[in-house]
C-alpha cells in the first residue's frame, strides 16, 4: 500500500512539474532584456542617442579643460588625467553607440525604416571620427568582433576617417530613401526630420574633410562641393542640439551641468576659467572689463550670463562670493594668472 501510495504521488508531482514547466517557457525570455529579433527599433535609438550624448558631453568637458575654457585643478598637464579617465569614454563609444549602431542598423533596415538606420549611422560616423580626434590610431576594423577579438588592433587615423566619410554618406542614402517605414517617435535631436539629419550628415562631411585636407589630395574638391551644393548648417534651427527637458526628478530630464551646477549649496566644478573670462571680455581691450566691452565680443552672450549688472558689485563681500575677497587681495596662489581686479569675473 505504502509503494502504491508513493508511485501516486510521484505521478501526480511529475504531472504538475510538466504543467508548470510547460507554462514557465513562454518566461525563458526576460521581457527587460530583449533580443535584437524583438527589440523595438525606437526605444533602441533612444539609447543611441542618450549614449552619444553622454559621450559628447564627456569629450566636451575634457576638451574645454585642456583649452582652458572650463575651470580645471590640475593645474599641470603632466597630472591632470590618468588612463582611467577616459574608460567611461571609451566603454560608451565602443559598447553603447558604435556596436550598438551595428545591431540596430540591419534591424531598422529589415523593417525599411531607413531613417532610425540612417541617424544610427550618423552618431557613429561621429563618434568614430571624435575618437580619432581625441587618440589619433584607434580600433576600427576588429573593434567589434567581441569575444573572437579581445585586443583587437588599432588602425591608422587617416583610413579611420576615411571610414567616416563612407558611413556619412551610407546615412545620408539611408535618409533619402523612398519608400521608407514610420520615422522615429521620439529623436532626441532633430525631431525626426530627416532633411536636417541629412543637413547635419552633410556639415559633418565638411567637418572631416577639413581635418583631412594637408593630407588627402582630394579634399579640396569635396569640400568645394559640398559648399557648392549649400545644404550645410547655417541657422539655429539646425543645429545639431540634444533635446533636453525640464523635469527635476524621474528621470531628470535637464543638461547636466545645469542640474549639478545649479544649486543652492552651489556648483560642482562645471564653470567657466576666470582667465578665459578676461581674455574674451578685457584683454582686448586693454585689460579694462566693462559691461559695454563684454557685449561687444560675441562670445560673452553664448558663454557667460552675469547674474548682476550693477557694475561695482556693491553687494559682494568675503562671505557672499569668496573668490570676490580674493580678488580684491591680490591673494591668489603664486601659480594663478595675473589678471586685473577691475571685475570680479568668478561672479559672473
Amino acid at each position: 500500500m505504502k509503494l502504491r501510495k508513493l508511485i501516486i504521488t510521484l505521478t501526480i508531482f511529475s504531472v504538475a512539474f510538466s504543467a508548470c514547466t510547460k507554462r514557465l517557457d513562454s518566461l525563458l525570455d526576460n521581457p527587460n532584456a530583449p533580443s535584437l529579433a524583438t527589440a523595438d527599433v525606437d526605444l533602441f535609438l533612444n539609447s543611441e542617442q542618450l549614449n552619444f550624448n553622454g559621450f559628447w558631453s564627456n569629450v566636451g568637458d575634457i576638451g574645454g579643460q585642456l583649452g582652458r575654457q572650463q575651470y580645471w585643478g590640475g593645474p599641470f598637464y603632466r597630472n591632470a588625467y590618468t588612463p582611467a579617465t577616459f574608460d567611461g569614454m571609451w566603454t560608451t563609444a565602443y559598447a553603447g553607440i558604435i556596436n550598438s549602431a551595428n545591431s540596430l542598423i540591419p534591424l531598422a533596415q529589415a523593417q525599411k525604416k531607413y531613417v532610425q538606420s540612417g541617424i544610427a549611422k550618423v552618431l557613429k560616423a561621429y563618434t568614430l571620427g571624435t575618437l580619432v580626434d581625441i587618440f589619433g590610431n584607434v580600433p576600427y576594423s576588429e573593434a567589434s568582433l567581441g569575444a573572437e577579438n579581445l585586443t583587437p588592433k588599432v588602425d591608422a587615423g587617416a583610413s579611420v576617417y576615411a571610414a567616416v566619410l563612407t558611413i556619412l554618406d551610407d546615412a545620408i542614402v539611408d535618409l533619402t530613401k523612398t519608400g521608407a517605414g514610420k520615422g522615429p517617435t521620439n529623436d532626441l535631436f532633430y525631431a525626426g526630420s530627416a532633411t536636417k539629419w541629412v543637413t547635419c550628415a552633410k556639415t559633418l562631411k565638411l567637418k572631416f574633410l577639413m581635418s583631412t585636407r594637408l593630407v588627402d589630395a582630394t579634399a579640396q574638391a569635396k569640400i568645394q562641393a559640398l559648399i557648392t551644393a549649400n545644404d550645410l548648417i547655417n541657422a539655429t534651427s539646425q543645429d545639431f542640439q540634444f533635446q533636453y527637458g525640464a523635469n527635476q526628478s524621474a528621470p531628470d530630464s535637464r543638461h547636466p551641468h545645469y542640474a549639478a551646477d545649479y544649486v543652492n549649496t552651489g556648483g560642482v566644478g562645471e564653470y567657466l576659467s576666470n582667465y578665459f573670462m578676461w581674455m574674451v571680455v578685457a584683454q582686448k581691450y586693454g585689460g579694462k572689463a566693462t559691461l559695454s566691452n563684454a557685449a561687444s565680443d560675441p562670445r560673452s552672450r553664448y558663454y557667460f550670463y552675469r547674474q548682476s549688472t550693477d557694475p561695482n558689485y556693491s553687494w559682494a563681500d568675503q562671505t557672499s562670493a569668496p573668490c570676490y575677497g580674493l580678488l580684491k587681495s591680490g591673494t591668489f596662489p603664486a601659480w594663478y594668472p595675473s589678471v586685473p581686479d577691475q571685475t570680479p569675473f568668478c561672479l559672473i
